[in-house]
């Protein structure tokens, strides 16, 4: 009788105990970055890539070989792209959300072809 309590007991602290365990906190899981649109576009011969910070957006240009090409600095925050030819055309937006600007690209060389407000 005596080793059926032990056993009983034991059996009801194990439980408790797991209980108490499988209540504890967990962390929450870490957020992804909600990316707002495409953050790479790909032409014959090239990588495009845009790279988001507090201040400033940057287009870069890399080879399939990971050699960068050019890299291309926007104070607006970009908020589309698309490539057409030989050109990339960017819609972005000022970051005091003020103005809209499109922008046009040579995208061989990453030099601004116009701009406009």
């Amino acid at each position: 009788m005596k080793f059926c309590r032990f056993i009983l007991l034991g059996l009801m602290l194990s439980c408790a105990i797991e209980t108490q365990v499988s209540a504890a906190p967990t962390a929450p899981a870490p957020k992804d970055y909600n990316f707002q649109q495409e953050r790479m576009l790909l032409s014959s011969n090239a990588v495009f890539v845009i790279s988001s910070f507090d201040t400033q957006d940057h287009i870069t240009a890399y080879t399939y070989y990971g050699v960068r090409l050019w890299n291309a600095p926007f104070h607006a925050k970009i908020l589309s792209w698309q490539q057409a030819g030989d050109y990339i055309f960017v819609f972005s937006k000022d970051r005091k959300g003020n103005s809209t600007y499109l922008t046009c690209m040579d995208k061989c060389s990453g030099e601004l072809v116009w701009q406009r407000p």
